[in-house]
């Protein structure tokens, strides 16, 4: 018997939050047989930085790339978080960290992502954008992660 019901997923392994025990015939615990809690141990904040300028062409295939790569990751809130930054001649936040806590709103973000218009790309600027803002507190970075 387990309670409270509720796991979490960690890659390829469930982890419980409540407390398992094993039942005798008259229902009294012989013991315990998973700890009572457990999280993930390892957890990342993974920001995509997306060329979204003209020379970028058929956007449809960026829109592919982006859900293959999503579809990788073990989104949830104690494991990945993924914030996406697009760029051209200005820098788009398209999504925070932890603004979609799900694989699947991720991948719904991803189907409905449009492109930026315009002539010129600044990759160094998006860089540096995503290196010293992107994984800040305030865009839902995690200290440690």
């Amino acid at each position: 018997a387990c309670a409270p019901l509720w796991s979490q997923e960690c890659g390829t392994s469930t982890f419980s939050s409540g407390r398992c025990v094993r039942l005798n015939e008259e229902l009294q615990p012989t013991g315990t047989f998973a700890p009572t809690a457990q999280r993930c141990s390892t957890f990342m904040d993974i920001i995509l930085v997306l060329d979204g300028s003209n020379s970028i062409y058929p956007w449809e295939e960026v829109q592919e790339f982006l859900g293959n790569i999503l579809g990788r990751f073990f989104i949830g809130p104690g494991q990945t978080q993924v914030g996406v930054l697009q760029y051209g001649e200005h820098l788009v936040q398209e999504w925070a960290l932890g603004q979609h806590p799900t694989a699947q709103s991720l991948l719904e973000a991803a189907r409905n992502l449009t492109r930026q218009e315009g002539r010129e790309t600044r990759t160094a600027m998006a860089i540096r954008e995503a290196c010293t803002e992107s994984f800040s507190p305030a865009r839902g970075g995690r200290p440690g992660a």
